[in-house]
């Protein structure tokens, strides 16, 4: 399950990456451009962030929210299911 999850995470993380890039040559102004985690959780990434007071936490959480492309976190999230399948059997 983890594999499957990993290889549809990993293409749907291309595609949106291929769109953004698409998008940049064509300097079109569509949410592809400048597409993060934060636009598509909207008031939730700010909660998210804000609930832990400072340090190394904070910063990380607000690099992952608004500063790391959409399709860049979704690959990286299929990497992450790739990695849990190598260590758990699947029935």
């Amino acid at each position: 399950m983890f594999t499957k999850l990993g290889f549809i995470s990993i293409l749907a993380g291309g595609f949106v990456g291929i769109f953004t890039i698409i998008s940049g040559f064509m300097q079109a102004d569509n949410i592809w451009i400048d597409i993060t985690l934060s636009t598509v959780t909207g008031g939730l990434a700010d909660t998210i962030v804000n609930a832990f007071s400072g340090g190394i936490l904070q910063d990380g959480l607000s690099t992952l929210f608004y500063d790391i492309p959409l399709g860049g976190v979704i690959i990286g999230l299929g990497v992450i299911f790739l990695l849990i399948s190598l260590f758990f059997k699947e029935n």
